[in-house]
């Protein structure tokens, strides 16, 4: 099946350092401002929840966006959907840092994620082009190290720029950052997508009949529903956390930026594990072992859940976002190999999959009362046990196989 593919895929390796910065812009434009999200309202003149759109629309427009832009890179290329994600990246956060009114900043923040879902689903899809196998799984989770810095970032860096210029300068922020990105890229990025036998790209019909044709595959449905399960729940810590540390427990701004750094540093750490567990147990087993750490820590922030104490959210989120960082890698190479002459479609579908979960674990833990972090709790358990739900049926496809 792959042959013919292999042949007429480029030699050139792409820097995984590239790499790891374009997948970042995406989750950098996403998170750089929560902490700001009450000033924001003050400012606007707007409610909490009208400004958490900001989030959470962003979130849903991200996941949406997955499911034409992997496709879109499969027909016409790597490259000219990257440039593309940066340029209304960069266009949008102009736009945001001069909003006038919160349905501006709202239109904006549809359009980052518009772009930043470019920057975030394409680097995947190289990674795939270039490498297979337990490699693609380490160079994965290595994009992923590097990824990981922006939401490890975004709260401390958001956070200081509010403090001393306002939340508009965070915008003003993303704009410089992408600027310098797509400079970089325009440099270095080389055209990774595999073509026909014929050296020509697949017709459309084609892509989109290998799509169903993934989306039969229990292997694929296996690795993507362990994909979206096993790491969406931290956005509805994003939507949740804000109000509870800072509204109901009375700390200020900067120490839940702190709070999600300590939290979030875990995700690479997991992701540096994880290159080392594929390398000895292959994809299948790290994967396992992700999904029952994942479980552990969703069951203990439920048990937690009613202590009035920072230390009992604070534990279970380290656990569990270190278990993020065993299952992302692999799960994202398992669904992206099933079919790596569509990388772009299998990881934009996952993709799609992880954030929709995420954006509807958001929009429902911000409906609820916001004393606990009960419902929050709760929602981590049923993402875990569907996690386990996928890895089982990755093995029972193994085994029928």
């Amino acid at each position: 099946m792959t042959s013919a593919i292999d042949t007429a895929r480029p030699t050139g390796r792409p820097s995984i350092i590239l790499l790891g910065a374009l997948a970042a812009a995406g989750p950098l434009a996403l998170s750089i401002h929560v902490q700001s999200v009450p000033a924001i309202a003050r400012e606007l003149g707007t409610s909490y929840t009208s400004a958490q759109l900001t989030v959470s629309l962003y979130l849903l427009t991200f996941a949406s966006a997955q499911l034409f832009i992997g496709p879109l890179s499969d027909k016409i290329g790597r490259r000219p959907v990257i440039f593309g994600g940066l340029v209304l990246l960069a266009v949008a956060s102009i736009g945001a840092t001069f909003a006038p009114s919160i349905e501006l900043l709202i239109v904006a923040r549809i359009l980052q994620a518009l772009g930043g879902c470019a920057t975030l689903v394409v680097p995947r899809a190289v990674v795939q082009d270039i490498y297979s196998g337990t490699q693609a799984a380490r160079m994965m989770a290595l994009v992923a190290m590097i990824q990981s810095i922006a939401p490890l970032t975004a709260p401390i860096i958001g956070g200081v720029l509010d403090t001393l210029l306002g939340w508009r300068a965070i915008f003003a922020f993303l704009t410089v950052f992408t600027g310098v990105l797509g400079v970089w890229t325009v440099v270095a990025l080389t055209e990774t997508r595999p073509l026909e036998a014929d050296g020509n790209s697949a017709r459309w019909g084609e892509i989109f009949a290998r799509y169903g044709r993934l989306l039969s595959s229990r292997t694929y449905v296996g690795y993507t529903l362990a994909f979206a399960a096993g790491t969406s729940g931290f956005f509805g810590f994003l939507a949740v956390g804000p109000t509870l540390i800072i509204g109901q427990m009375g700390f200020a701004p900067i120490f839940f930026s702190i709070l999600l750094m300590l939290i979030t540093i875990q995700f690479p750490a997991g992701n540096y594990i994880a290159t080392r567990m594929t390398a000895r147990m292959g994809i299948d087993r790290t994967l396992l072992w992700g999904a029952v750490i994942g479980i552990a820590a969703a069951i203990g922030l439920l048990a937690l859940s009613p202590v009035p104490s920072l230390w009992a959210i604070m534990l279970p989120m380290v656990v569990y976002a270190f278990a993020n960082g065993i299952l992302f890698p692999n799960a994202m190479a398992g669904a992206a190999s099933v079919d790596r002459r569509i990388a772009g479609t299998a990881a934009s579908f996952a993709g799609f999959s992880q954030l929709g979960a995420g954006a509807v674990v958001a929009f429902t833990i911000s409906a609820l009362p916001t004393d606990s972090f009960s419902p929050y709790g709760f929602s981590l358990v049923i993402l875990a046990v569907a996690t386990l739900a996928g890895v089982s049926l990755v093995y029972s496809a193994r085994r029928r196989r």
